[in-house]
């Protein structure tokens, strides 16, 4: 429920945050409404900046019990000064197991977030679960 969400936002607000080593203090939330879909339309998205650049992972398989991504994640380097992976580097590279239906959304989708991550200097975005489901057109 939303008032679930605030109460655990306001636990964590502003108060430093240790995840894997790094302390950091969380200041901005974004929190949407859930939306019904079938557990086969949880996807998982991440990119972080490596010494060779950007790596962008992407597996099929996402949600709260995505497991280790490491292992399971396809990955794109995409080397530091780099063009901007093209729409077909993406989907070859990244998109191989998920199915044809899906590709054009995603591919769309990942190319506009990799271009925004770069363009607003972020060095780590996650997505878990990304959730690409047909329209009700």
């Amino acid at each position: 429920s939303w008032n679930q969400a605030k109460a655990w936002i306001q636990e964590r607000a502003g108060k430093p945050v240790n995840v894997e080593g790094a302390t950091g203090t969380l200041n901005t939330f974004i929190v949407k409404p859930f939306t019904p879909h079938p557990s086969d339309t949880e996807y998982y998205v991440c990119i972080n900046s490596v010494r060779e650049g950007d790596m962008i992972l992407f597996t099929h398989k996402g949600g709260v019990d995505i497991g280790d991504v490491d292992s399971k994640a396809s990955k794109i380097t995409v080397p530091v000064d780099g063009d901007l992976p093209s729409q077909a580097e993406l989907k070859s590279g990244l998109l191989s197991a998920v199915p044809s239906k899906s590709q054009d959304a995603l591919v769309d989708f990942l190319a506009r977030l990799y271009s925004t991550y770069v363009e607003l200097h972020y060095t780590y975005l996650e997505i878990s679960p990304l959730v690409c489901m047909e329209s009700a057109d």
